[in-house]
């Protein structure tokens, strides 16, 4: 008969712990239905200031849960909305977005988020996509059912609570795709009817960042077109531009209309102010970089300022004639370009 009496208090301590509303080892387990009270840990007679101030902070958000409006057609216009207005200090603290599928989106590093939890039900949150989580902690363990998943390569936190009237935080350290570190600080509560289905992080530094590199991005290019373009014809279109010219081989060799084909131009035009002289392709390696001269309309030798771009003679003016010269003697070859 003594044998059996462990045995009859450990029945004893079952049945009790499964009672609603009873104390088992100085923890006031809730009632189930909607008349739920705020479970305590009791040290001594009463409860400690601690506890107060957690059940405070229990009530309080649970009457006032985290919530979001979205006013933007997407999330991405409203993360670079707010972003930008953040930026130009049109808003001092940037504020929670409204996802289209129940999502909270929080400002990584600009807030502390609330997820408000309810038993048998499972709220999510989402970490940044393509980062790595390596430690995660929570107040108490004991309390909360945690479970880490993958969406794709978007890590996810499952969180479910045992009781209502919970209240502690979780921080969650991860690693970046990039390799920043990332440490997320997460307050938790639970309540029996009110509960958060998804929590997200939007990131205004990666946004800035992203700007600044496309800012970059453009800048370079621009800068590349700028190396690139034979000159800035505001306004024009082909009819605005003068292809009355003529080339032919004029001198050199046996005859004077010997063979100039290796230095003739491709095509000859000008826009009222400078002449372009299009050169085939490849011509430093076909038959070398012919010597320009000009000359005005009584035939005297005239100076002129040019450069060579991309296959083009830039001339900054529009002579009557120009001479493009290579080689010398009965070897030389000379085109002669007249505006007719």
């Amino acid at each position: 008969m003594n044998a059996d009496k462990p045995l009859r208090k450990l029945a004893t301590l079952v049945v009790l712990s499964i009672l609603p509303g009873l104390a088992v080892a100085g923890v006031i387990v809730p009632k189930t239905g909607s008349d739920h009270q705020v479970p305590a840990i009791q040290s001594g007679p009463a409860a400690s200031g601690a506890d107060v101030n957690d059940a405070q902070t229990w009530r309080k958000i649970v009457a006032a849960p985290p919530s979001a409006k979205m006013s933007f057609r997407t999330r991405a216009d409203a993360e670079k909305s707010l972003t930008q207005a953040y930026a130009s200090g049109k808003l001092n603290n940037l504020p929670p977005i409204a996802g289209s599928d129940g999502t909270i989106l929080y400002p990584y590093g600009g807030s502390w988020p609330t997820v408000v939890a309810s038993p048998l039900h499972i709220s999510i949150v989402e970490l940044q996509a393509g980062c790595h989580p390596e430690q995660l902690d929570i107040g108490a363990p004991a309390e909360w059912i945690l479970h880490q998943a993958m969406a794709g390569n978007t890590p996810i936190l499952t969180i479910s609570p045992r009781f209502a009237g919970l209240h502690t935080n979780l921080m969650i350290t991860a690693t970046s795709k990039s390799g920043k570190p990332l440490i997320y600080y997460v307050n938790l509560v639970s309540d029996h009817s009110k509960y958060t289905p998804k929590v997200g992080f939007y990131y205004p530094q990666d946004i800035q960042s992203t700007w600044h590199l496309q800012t970059a991005s453009v800048q370079a290019a621009k800068a590349k077109a700028d190396a690139e373009t034979i000159a800035t014809l505001p306004n024009l279109n082909a009819a605005d531009l003068d292809f009355r010219w003529k080339t032919h081989c004029a001198g050199g060799g046996w005859f004077s209309d010997s063979a100039c084909g290796n230095i003739r131009p491709v095509r000859v035009f000008d826009d009222g102010t400078h002449t372009y002289i299009q050169m085939p392709s490849g011509q430093a390696s076909r038959g070398g970089m012919p010597t320009i001269m000009a000359e005005n309309s009584a035939g005297q030798p005239a100076i002129i300022n040019w450069q060579y771009r991309d296959h083009y003679f830039i001339v900054d003016s529009v002579p009557h004639q120009i001479l493009l010269l290579a080689g010398k003697g009965s070897a030389g070859k000379v085109v002669k370009i007249t505006h007719r």
